[in-house]
């Protein structure tokens, strides 16, 4: 575990990955799932889960944690702590597609192939193309 305090002391991030999750990242770092939940937590404060997948298809814990905001120098924070542990970069990380995490990607991870989930692409298409056809978008 890796946390970051503010000049007063508190808590301000702080990125989980035990040894057993490094282990299994190892294994498989081939793809990387990176996703965050935003003003969920009692404390309205973004979790990052960052998951792997193994060989039967299983997706497995690598590391999570908890940033003040989804600004650039969060994201970099938790990236920079959590591969910094793991050692290595990842073949390919798939992301929701925000811009910010785009942008500090291709900062921290240069040689990691970086997507978009096919879920958030879906759900983007039909955002802002649903309005083009008199059929509705499924």
């Amino acid at each position: 575990m890796k946390i970051s305090c503010d000049e007063n002391d508190r808590l301000k991030n702080f990125i989980f990955s035990s040894q057993n999750m490094k282990h299994l990242y190892k294994k498989f770092n081939d793809i990387i799932l990176m996703d965050s939940t935003y003003r969920t937590n009692k404390y309205k404060l973004p979790l990052y889960i960052i998951a792997g997948i193994n060989e039967n298809s299983k997706i497995f814990i690598v590391g999570f944690g908890v940033v003040r905001s989804e600004e650039a120098k969060d994201v970099d924070w938790i990236l920079r702590e959590l591969f910094s542990f793991l050692e290595d970069s990842p073949e390919l990380i798939c992301t929701d597609g925000c811009p910010t995490m785009a942008k500090v990607l291709k900062n921290v991870l240069p040689n990691t192939t970086h997507l978009v989930c096919g879920w958030h692409v879906s759900q983007n298409i039909k955002k802002h193309l649903s309005g083009l056809s008199k059929f509705p978008l499924v």
